[in-house]
C-alpha cells in the first residue's frame, strides 16, 4: 500500500530513458544462514502473512478461512498501515484508533486483530509529506534538527511527533501479540521523496524508542521498494539510482537498529515478460531482489518480504496485462499460476535460509480506487494514475485458491497460533 501515486511522476518519466538489463540472478540455495532477529520463526520456518486492509481481510475470513472443507490455514500474521504526518488528513496514526480508507480499502486495526486474535500485526509506517514537497519535516522533526521549520511554535514540532512516536510504540506494546514495524516502508520509492540521511537517523530514533519503552514483541523492518528503475539520476546523491553497487548501503541504518530486512516483490521469473512487456527498466527486477537477499546474508538478517501480489493479472476474470498501459489479454488459471505463482513459491524455497516471512496481499485492486486504471490507458495518465494492478484474490478461482492453500499448508510454513 501507498499513500502517493506508486509508479507516477519522476518515476514513470525515467522509463524511456532506462538503461540495459543487468543479469536475473539466482538464489542461494535452501542451506541456513546464521540469521538472528526478534520475532524469528523457530526451526527455519517462514511465517506466512495476508494483507493489506481490514476489507480484504475481512473477505479472505469469511471466503476461505471460514468455508467448511479448505482447511485454510490461519495466516501467521496480518498486514495493515498507519500514518506518521502531521497536519494533515487524516490524522497522525490513523487506522489504529478509528477506521481510516485512503482509497485503497479500509483501516481497522481494533477490527482486524478481532477477527485474527492468533496472527502477527505486520504495520506499514508512512512518514512522507511528499504531497507537500518533499521536505521530509516529519523526518527532520523525529531527529530533532534545529531547522526554524521544526522548532518554531509551542509545543514544537519535534515536541510532537516524538509523543506521536511514543504513543504509536505504547500501543503495539499493548496488543500483547509479535509485531513488524516496518519503518517508512519502501524508502527508496521515489515516490516517497525520503532523503537517506534523515531516514537513517529517524529509523535508528524509532528503534531507541521500542527498546526505551520496552516495547519487545515489536521487531524493526526495514523494507526496499525494488523498484528496477534508476530515478533522478542527474542527482545521483539522492540515492535513487538502483543500478549503484552502493545503493543499499546508503540507506542502511545498522545491525544494531535493523531486525528485518525487507522488499516488495511483485515480480518473477515467470512473469517479467508479460508485466513488463510494455516498459523497460535499469535493473532486472527479479536481480534487483535477489541483491536484497544478498544483502541480508551479508548483515546476519532474515528477510520479510513485505508486499507481493501478481501485479497485472485479474484472477476472476482470467486475463493478464502489462503493468505499465492495461490491455488485459485472455488466459487461463493454469498459465496464471505457472507464470506468477509457482516460480514466487519456488523463489522462496529457494532462499529459505534467509526468506522468513512473506505477505501477500489477496486484494481486488480494481475495486479499490487508489488503484484502479481504464482500458488502454498507461500508468501516470488521468484514470490510471499507478499502472495496472488487477484482481489477485486467491479466492476469485478456484484452482489457484486450491494450490495457494496447499502451498501453505507445507511443513516450511508457520500459520497462526493460540
Amino acid at each position: 500500500m501507498r499513500f502517493l501515486p506508486r509508479r507516477a511522476g519522476a518515476v514513470l518519466a525515467a522509463l524511456a530513458a532506462a538503461a540495459a538489463l543487468t543479469s536475473l540472478g539466482t538464489g542461494a540455495g535452501t542451506a541456513q544462514a546464521a540469521v538472528a532477529a526478534r520475532n524469528l520463526p523457530p526451526d527455519g520456518k517462514t511465517l506466512a502473512l495476508m494483507g493489506q486492509d481490514s476489507d480484504t481481510l475481512a473477505e479472505y475470513k469469511r471466503d476461505v478461512l471460514d468455508q467448511s472443507g479448505l482447511d485454510a490455514p490461519t495466516p501467521g500474521g496480518v498486514t495493515l498501515y498507519t500514518n506518521l504526518v502531521l497536519g494533515g488528513s487524516p490524522a497522525p496514526l490513523a487506522g489504529m484508533d478509528t477506521p481510516v480508507n485512503w482509497g485503497s480499502g479500509t483501516v481497522d486495526f481494533k477490527g482486524t486483530l478481532a477477527q485474527y486474535p492468533d496472527s502477527a500485526l505486520a504495520v506499514g509506517l508512512y512518514l512522507s509529506d511528499a504531497t507537500s514537497g518533499c521536505n521530509n519535516q516529519p523526518l527532520r522533526a523525529i531527529i530533532g534538527t534545529n531547522d526554524s521549520d521544526v522548532t518554531s511554535g509551542s509545543p514544537n514540532l519535534i515536541s510532537q511527533y516524538r509523543a506521536k512516536v511514543d504513543e504509536m510504540v505504547t500501543k503495539l506494546k499493548s496488543y500483547d501479540r509479535q509485531v513488524f514495524l516496518r519503518i517508512g516502508y519502501e524508502f527508496d520509492g521515489p515516490w516517497n521523496c525520503y532523503n537517506a540521511d534523515y531516514y537513517k537517523k529517524t529509523f535508528a530514533y524509532i528503534k531507541g524508542r521500542i527498546d526505551a519503552l520496552g516495547a519487545t514483541k515489536v521487531a524493526t523492518v526495514w523494507q526496499s521498494a525494488a523498484w528496477p528503475i534508476d530515478t533522478s539520476t542527474d542527482h545521483p546523491e539522492w540515492n535513487y539510482i538502483v543500478t549503484d553497487p552502493g545503493h543499499f548501503d546508503a540507506w542502511y541504518p545498522g545491525d544494531q537498529y535493523v531486525d528485518w530486512v525487507s522488499l516488495s516483490a511483485f515480480y518473477g521469473a515467470g512473469s517479467l515478460n508479460t508485466q513488463w512487456g510494455c516498459g523497460s527498466y535499469s535493473a532486472s527486477p527479479t536481480g534487483l531482489q535477489n541483491r536484497v537477499l544478498d544483502f541480508a546474508r551479508g548483515h546476519g538478517k532474515p528477510v520479510m518480504i513485505a508486499e507481493s501480489s501478481p501485479q497485472g493479472y485479474d484472477n476472476g476474470a482470467r486475463t493478464k496485462s502489462c503493468i505499465m498501459r492495461k490491455r488485459p489479454a485472455a488466459t487461463s488459471a493454469d498459465t496464471i499460476w505457472n507464470e506468477w505463482y509457482k516460480p514466487y513459491f519456488s523463489w522462496i524455497e529457494a532462499n529459505r535460509d534467509v526468506i522468513r516471512a512473506a505477505a501477500y496481499i489477496n486484494t481486488d485492486w480494481d475495486s479499490q480506487t487508489q488503484w484502479q486504471c481504464a482500458d488502454g490507458a498507461s500508468a501516470g495518465e488521468p484514470g490510471c494514475t499507478n499502472g495496472y494492478w488487477g484482481d489477485a484474490r486467491i479466492q476469485a478461482d478456484p484452482s489457484i485458491r486450491d494450490r495457494f492453500l496447499a502451498e501453505l499448508r507445507g511443513s516450511s510454513w508457520v500459520g497462526g497460533s493460540a
